[in-house]
């Protein structure tokens, strides 16, 4: 587990996360669980035809941020320097 130093408010941070999804098809139904930032798509007639199987959970969409946060949880943001 990876602890980040927040000096305004003198503690550590936990800024794991998780991601993981599974597909069950029983006889011709499919179900579908994810979390975290994957995603699941379903191709057929030779890859002609793609259908979405998940929805995205990713912090920068408001719906999912307001649930990270409800459930007492931090968003962070990475941006890439050279």
């Amino acid at each position: 587990m990876h602890k980040v130093y927040n000096p305004v408010t003198n503690t550590l941070s936990d800024k794991s996360g998780s991601c993981a999804i599974v597909v069950l098809i029983v006889q011709d139904m499919c179900y579908t669980a994810n979390v975290g930032d994957s995603r699941a798509v379903l191709s057929s007639d030779s890859g002609k035809k793609c259908y979405p199987l998940s929805i995205d959970h990713k912090p920068g969409d408001d719906k999912e941020a307001t649930r990270i946060k409800e459930a007492g949880g931090e968003i962070y943001y990475r941006t890439a320097t050279n």
